[in-house]
């Protein structure tokens, strides 16, 4: 029986990729090789009955037996022997590839806690997608009173695609939550309204706090005067000081590596100079 999966992709997803990334030709549209899903156990790794543990849980998840990892080198920092048991891993294609693609986005990613999608940055250098699960628990597979420990995995998707771009748009075709990278999301909301705060406070305070300090200042007024406006400076709100405003990027809202005459923030001003947004600049070869 053909997965629902493999017969979407053949009907809908391989139409909408060509005409979303110019391709006239269905055999250059980006496909999934396959999926590699692999659990390090670390010191677990010796003990005999929870690797086995390990392995019968990862053969329910992908529905396919795991087989053991083995270290290539020997590494004292890591306490790692060359040819000891490092974990447990799966390699999936064909149809238990997509119905395990099926499992993943409609069941097992809904059930992550606080789940807010899946970054775009996991694309490697051969355009193959990564992420990692912290909780194995989220598949229904897994009995959870049965479970000694809960461990993470790492998940690789294998794709033919030669850009990102279409990395990402083969993975929305398969319903992954891919987020756009938001440049808001950088710094913290509140303390970027804070800050706005402090700027229109020290706009409206501007001209009461230079008229009492020009009196301060003034040598040739009594000193009663002076102490008098003094007084009633030190009356006035903390945040309507210029020295309380932080300068923030005006794109991500950084407060670090901020440069005043551009008013961004170096991250902010390197990832427009390698989009080429800002002209004149362009992305050094090497």
């Amino acid at each position: 029986m053909i997965p629902r999966l493999k017969a979407t992709y053949d009907k809908e997803i391989i139409a909408k990729l060509m005409s979303k990334l110019n391709v006239k030709n269905k055999h250059e549209v980006p496909k999934i090789n396959k999926i590699i899903l692999n659990m390090g156990l670390g010191e677990d790794a010796s003990d005999g009955k929870k690797l086995k543990i390990c392995i019968d849980d990862m053969s329910l998840i992908a529905g396919q037996k795991a087989v053991i990892t083995k270290f290539k080198k020997s590494i004292s920092n890591f306490k790692t022997r060359k040819g000891s048991n490092a974990g447990v891993k799966v390699t999936l294609r064909s149809n238990l590839m997509y119905e395990f693609i099926d499992r993943l986005v409609n069941i097992a990613l809904p059930r992550v806690k606080d789940f807010r999608g899946l970054t775009p940055n996991g694309i490697d250098r051969s355009f193959n997608y990564s992420f990692g699960v912290k909780e194995h628990i989220i598949f229904p597979e897994v009995n959870f009173d049965k479970v000694d420990k809960i461990r993470g995995l790492d998940v690789t998707i294998v794709t033919s695609s030669p850009t990102k771009e279409g990395t990402i748009e083969l993975l929305k075709g398969f319903n992954f939550p891919i987020t756009e990278k938001k440049w808001g999301n950088m710094a913290k909301k509140s303390a970027v309204q804070k800050n706005l705060k402090r700027i229109k406070m020290t706009n409206r305070y501007a001209k009461k706090r230079d008229k009492l300090k020009k009196i301060i200042m003034n040598k040739t007024l009594e000193l009663s005067e002076r102490f008098a406006a003094q007084l009633k400076l030190d009356k006035l709100p903390k945040n309507s000081s210029k020295v309380r405003i932080r300068n923030r990027c005006g794109i991500s809202g950084r407060p670090h590596g901020y440069y005043r005459k551009l008013k961004i923030s170096r991250i902010a001003l390197r990832d427009m100079a390698s989009a080429g947004k800002i002209p004149g600049i362009i992305k050094s070869s090497w």
